[in-house]
């Protein structure tokens, strides 16, 4: 959904199949989440920034027949793929190639979502706004995003330190916010809404698909890591083949970022109440 000036992810079909792999190593943690902030059968539901769209599937089988599910992307290549994996599935899912910029729904939906997207966006103060009059009176929004500094793994490793630091400030280069997540509670009592509650969520693996989350996002920002000058192929080359030796450790452990779960209800407003 950012802008790809400041999206530093590599997107298409490798994108989609990291996303892939994120969606079902995070989906147990976001469907908890979904479910707390009252995720039920019947709902409209927005999905932005819904990349591969395994966590929008996820929705949608919650929403059921009687729900309305809208998928939205700027990613024509990870949207293709989200649209083929729901093919046959029956599930009423709209999907959209667009822009956060571009979103302009006013009280469409019962319940309005976004993971792993504020952090790559120059403004996210603009997105939580729209995001904020999607979502009808007295519905909730739905933040998951990332403090890229809060990992645990073990045994140390340099290869995955310089992995955190090089995204870190590949992020930043971009304009984008790698560590946004202990900002989001505020973010959204900015945005105007109630009932702010935040958890956190890290996942944490010794071995699946899980442990392989930072090599492969390494490789996915490989390309922006270098366009900036932070890096070369050859640091590249050797990071991958040591968080490649890291993993295939049996004893050792790696955990995704840090995630913070943040969900907010829109209040009832003059505006809302203006036309009654």
């Amino acid at each position: 959904m950012a802008n790809e000036s400041h999206y530093i992810i590599r997107g298409g079909e490798s994108g989609a199949e990291r996303l892939h792999v994120l969606g079902r190593v995070m989906w147990p943690a976001s469907l908890a989440v979904l479910g707390r902030a009252g995720l039920a059968p019947g709902m409209d539901v927005l999905d932005l920034g819904c990349g591969s769209g395994d966590m929008t599937l996820e929705i949608a089988r919650v929403a059921g027949a009687n729900g309305r599910v809208v998928g939205i992307d700027m990613d024509a290549g990870v949207l293709a793929e989200a649209k083929r994996a729901s093919e046959g599935s029956g599930l009423p899912i709209e999907w959209r190639q667009g822009r956060i910029e571009e979103v302009d729904e006013d009280g469409a939906f019962d319940l309005v979502y976004a993971r792993f997207l504020l952090s790559h966006l120059p403004d996210p103060r603009d997105a939580l706004r729209r995001m904020c009059r999607a979502v009808r009176p007295f519905s909730r929004v739905v933040v998951e995003d990332i403090d890229i500094s809060a990992h645990v793994h073990w045994p140390p490793s340099a290869a995955f330190r310089r992995y955190v630091e090089l995204y870190t400030a590949t992020a930043l280069a971009r304009g984008a916010d790698p560590g946004i997540g202990p900002r989001l509670p505020a973010l959204l009592i900015d945005a105007g809404l109630e009932d702010v509650e935040v958890a956190v969520s890290m996942p944490v693996f010794r071995q699946g698909e899980g442990k392989t989350v930072a090599r492969i996002t390494l490789s996915n920002i490989a390309e922006s890591a270098i366009a900036v000058g932070l890096t070369c192929r050859e640091e590249i080359d050797r990071l991958l083949g040591d968080l490649a030796g890291h993993e295939a450790d049996p004893r050792s452990i790696q955990s995704t970022a840090q995630v913070f779960q943040v969900i907010g209800r829109r209040p009832l407003t003059e505006l809302d109440t203006a036309g009654v």
